[in-house]
């Protein structure tokens, strides 16, 4: 049947249209509109009874962006490379599920609990970290930018090769954690306790970590150019090759740090504490005046560097697996090309500061 003008009646138009297309999606006529079924058979059929009741559920691969799982029990759950986009898990129980590879960006995790939860490489950009439980959690290559994490739990996580850049973490327990690799660049980390964490090769450049607790880290070829560490504890720290240049280092403790081979070009050392920090390349007892580290190879040169102050670093994992071309380019004095010193500056004992060094009172 044709209208005024030849065309198809709406009725007859809508009849062909759900012929051609019946075998491709389930289409329902409503008081004269269409509804796709498609649209909802994309969703995942969640376990009965699911939410709230999803203990060991597997919802590996699915799509279950926008749901609403809150306060669901998802103790086990398998949730590998699911996606969650802006899913609503506030107060959901997830202790020990396994999230691999899932995307979470913008998702709702306020007071979850993740303790042991393995989250290695998922997405959580601009997800809500309220007060959440991530204490023991794996968040190895996870992606946390941007994130409010004061108030969340991360006593004993994993952060090797996170991303946290331009994360907020003022006053955060993060005392023993590792954080190999971690990108906390632009970070706000004031009085955080990183109390013997493991930074090593992290980058933590810029970041605002004023008056932080900072003592006993391994930071071993770390990257703090530019950070604001005025008034932070530091002291026994292993920062072996590790880069400050620009850093602002006033009136901070770094009694007893291991400094050989870092770069502090341009660091502010106004009233910091250097007492006992090492700073000179030191040589095995008994060296002759001609020693060279540089003639040392394998076992030797493992051994010479044992036998000083060297063997702190020597601890760490990653640099005693260092080859020996990046080795020993690092067996070298601190750099302090244009660092600022005054009469409050403590050095430590015997050394001589070098004419690089600029003196500023204010």
């Amino acid at each position: 049947m044709h209208g005024r003008n030849g065309k198809q009646a709406p009725f007859v138009f809508q009849e062909k249209f759900l012929k051609e297309s019946q075998l491709r999606y389930p289409i329902l006529l409503i008081n004269g509109m269409f509804i796709n079924a498609a649209l909802s058979a994309c969703k995942k059929a969640l376990p009965a009874g699911c939410p709230t009741d999803c203990v060991a559920a597997d919802l590996s691969g699915e799509d279950l962006s926008s749901y609403d799982l809150s306060n669901s029990n998802l103790i086990d759950a398998r949730l590998d490379k699911t996606k969650m986009v802006k899913t609503n898990l506030s107060g959901a129980d997830l202790r020990g599920a396994s999230l691999k590879e899932s995307d979470l960006e913008g998702a709702d995790l306020s007071q979850a609990q993740l303790t042991g939860t393995n989250l290695t490489l998922a997405n959580l950009r601009n997800a809500n970290l309220l007060k959440t439980n991530l204490s023991g959690s794996d968040l190895q290559d996870a992606k946390l930018t941007s994130i409010d994490l004061t108030q969340t739990d991360l006593r004993g996580v994993i952060l090797n090769n996170a991303e946290l850049i331009g994360s907020v973490l003022n006053g955060v327990n993060l005392s023993g954690v590792e954080m190999v690799g971690a990108n906390l660049s632009g970070s706000n980390m004031y009085q955080v306790d990183l109390n013997g964490a493991v930074i090593t090769q992290a980058d933590l450049s810029g970041v605002k970590a004023t008056r932080a607790q900072m003592a006993g880290i391994w930071g071993s070829l770390s990257k703090l150019v530019g950070a604001e560490l005025g008034g932070a504890d530091l002291s026994g720290d292993v920062l072996f090759g590790a880069d400050l240049t620009g850093a602002n280092l006033s009136s901070s403790k770094l009694n007893g740090a291991m400094l050989v081979g870092a770069n502090l070009s341009g660091a502010d050392l106004r009233g910091a504490d250097l007492s006992g920090a090492a700073l000179v390349l030191p040589l095995p007892p008994g060296a002759s005046t001609d020693f060279d580290y540089n003639q040392l190879t394998g076992e030797k040169l493992l051994v010479a560097m044992g036998n000083t102050v060297l063997s702190k670093a020597l601890f760490d994992p990653v640099i005693f697996d260092l080859p020996e071309s990046r080795l020993l380019p690092l067996l070298k004095d601190a750099v302090l090309q244009g660092v600022l010193y005054n009469d409050q500056t403590i050095w430590p004992l015997g050394f001589e500061i070098p004419d690089s060094a600029i003196y500023a009172e204010q």
